[in-house]
């Protein structure tokens, strides 16, 4: 377990665990749509610049392992599947968020007592 929030609200326990499944899918690849320079100070730079040990024929292609960064964050911004959440966790239900990876599954969790 990376972390427990404790609180009455669904909305304020589903936005904690979006949070999360930001935070995860920041720590497993920065997000594509992000500013890379933001903070920097120092301008724009090529894919190259940024990964220069990386050569370009050596990169997997786009498409060949499952993006679970993408899949994140896209729960993350699902607000229709947030609202039905929101009445499950309401209902006294748990929910879950499960990811499976290639040697390990993320699983985000809301727990009602």
């Amino acid at each position: 377990m990376l972390g427990t929030f404790r609180t009455i609200s669904p909305v304020l326990a589903l936005r904690w665990l979006g949070g999360q499944a930001l935070w995860i899918a920041d720590w497993i690849e920065a997000d594509p749509d992000a500013d890379p320079d933001a903070d920097s100070g120092f301008g724009p730079r090529s894919d190259l610049e940024r990964s220069a040990w990386v050569q370009p024929l050596q990169r997997l292609p786009v498409g060949s392992t499952p993006d679970r960064p993408a899949e994140l964050r896209a729960w993350h911004a699902d607000r229709q599947g947030q609202r039905a959440a929101q009445a499950h966790i309401k209902g006294g239900n748990p929910f879950l968020v499960v990811v499976p990876a290639t040697d390990f599954t993320y699983t985000l969790s809301v727990h009602p007592d």
